[in-house]
């Protein structure tokens, strides 16, 4: 007689080698899921977007700076871990050529602070290094838990959630350019406890230009975060098919380009123009299509940040862009490293030990990780891109109406990050590696079956 509880069967354990049937609902794609872990990956995208977290260090003793980013990753880690062993998740989503080139410019940035451990001790630069490591490893980490955790059918849906976040921050920023109220830093940052707000919030810099932070410490961070998130929006207006879709998506397009100009920064302007012309190279006939909207653009731009747009394109004029201080300063000091990079030319002088703000700030993300991790450092950190790139290359041209758009927007932003590491130091923004590594993991979603296809035929 079967064992009863009540009018309740008990549940019989199954067969030695088979696990218990999973519900329906654990099984489905997100957002229609009770399975936690897409749920707390897009947690932490929103926090990317609307919580200043790298101003928020949370009163917990640990080895480095317990800032909200990696509390929350480790929460994501112990999630995963748990996951994995019930669900005994396939591990073959943890190889490819984009998680060994992180791997390798992470024991690479590892090996240069333990080669030069004894010289950082003696200069006071090793609690630096480790901090820093200690936040580079936490990009890769989240790019192999990204990688993992998204299913290639979650795609459309997240990164329409992300476009989401990125139009409301876009808003927020274009309202603080407005009326000077910054929602991130004056409502939501306070919340936290250990929350520092960072100064020149409201303040104008040596040009005149208005300090437009968003949810970050520096005008740069916020620029480059809308130009990272553009190619997805001018991915979907370019398959939508319905009106009302064009109309959504063109407002976003629209929206993000004005946020990015609020912060009067040359680099919002560099961003999108390399956005424009990547998705001109892959569809040059519908983005020939689109060329009317230019002319909607510059009246929205300027109805959202009035003079914004005039100041940004005034920067680009040959008589401004020489009598910047920030310009002078980095041609400048681009001569003044060359020993700095002779002197420790394969493997630098150590990661993280470069304290540009007492050094030299190089606006240059190259030659910062020269110094840092050396020719060596450099190529493995190129190599990311090369391996990101192809993968999303691969994609873009697959003719696959559901999965070409992400890997045509990641291939643009992937190539907008290596134009921006040339202009700016990007990995001293946790913000915008932590967005780069997540777009690299939704490129490596959107074509991970065809990778999988092509290492079985092989």
């Amino acid at each position: 007689m079967e064992a009863t509880t009540g009018a309740r069967p008990l549940l019989a354990r199954p067969p030695a080698g088979r696990s218990l049937p999973v519900p329906a609902s654990r099984l489905a794609d997100w957002p229609r899921t009770t399975r936690l872990l897409p749920w707390a990956l897009f947690g932490f995208v929103a926090m990317l977007w609307v919580i200043p977290f790298d101003s928020v260090v949370l009163p917990i003793g640990t080895p480095v700076d317990a800032t909200l980013d990696r509390v929350f990753l480790v929460g994501l880690v112990a999630a995963w871990l748990i996951a994995d062993t019930t669900l005994r998740r396939d591990r073959s989503v943890l190889h490819s050529p984009i998680h060994w080139a992180f791997a390798a410019f992470v024991l690479i940035a590892l090996l240069s602070v333990v080669v030069h451990a004894e010289a950082l001790v003696r200069v006071g630069g090793l609690d630096l290094a480790i901090k820093q490591l200690a936040l580079l490893t936490s990009y890769g980490v989240f790019f192999a838990l990204a990688a993992s955790i998204l299913r290639p059918s979650e795609l459309p849906k997240m990164i329409r959630a992300m476009l989401a976040l990125a139009a409301f921050t876009a808003l927020a920023v274009i309202v603080e350019y407005r009326f000077g109220l910054n929602v991130f830093h004056d409502w939501i940052g306070p919340l936290f406890p250990g929350y520092a707000r960072p100064e020149g919030i409201g303040t104008y810099d040596a040009i005149g230009r208005k300090l437009i932070y968003g949810p970050s410490v520096q005008p740069l961070a916020v620029a480059v975060m809308f130009s990272l998130v553009l190619p997805f929006a001018f991915a979907w207006l370019l398959k939508a098919t319905e009106r009302r879709e064009r109309i959504l998506y063109g407002a976003i397009v629209l929206l993000l380009i004005g946020g990015a100009v609020a912060t009067q920064k040359k680099t919002s302007m560099v961003g999108p123009l390399v956005c424009i012309a990547v998705l001109c190279a892959y569809r040059p006939r519908a983005m020939l299509r689109l060329a009317p909207w230019a002319i909607v653009l510059v009246g929205v731009v300027h109805f959202f940040a009035p003079g914004a747009l005039g100041a940004v394109v005034d920067q680009f004029s040959p008589g401004s862009v020489t009598k910047v201080n920030t310009t002078k300063d980095r041609v400048s000091d681009y001569s003044a490293v060359k020993p700095d990079l002779a002197s420790h030319l394969l493997i630098g002088r150590g990661y993280g030990s470069y304290d540009q703000k007492q050094h030299r700030i190089l606006d240059n993300e190259y030659l910062s990780l020269g110094i840092a991790v050396g020719l060596l450092g450099v190529i493995a950190y190129l190599a990311i891109f090369v391996t990101a790139f192809f993968c999303a290359h691969r994609v873009a041209r697959c003719g696959d109406p559901e999965r070409a758009p992400p890997g045509l927007a990641a291939a643009a932003a992937i190539v907008i990050t290596l134009v921006a590491g040339a202009i700016l130091d990007f990995l001293a923004f946790p913000q915008l590696p932590y967005l780069f590594a997540f777009i690299v993991a939704i490129a490596y979603v959107a074509g991970r079956d065809r990778l999988a296809q092509a290492g079985a035929r092989a």
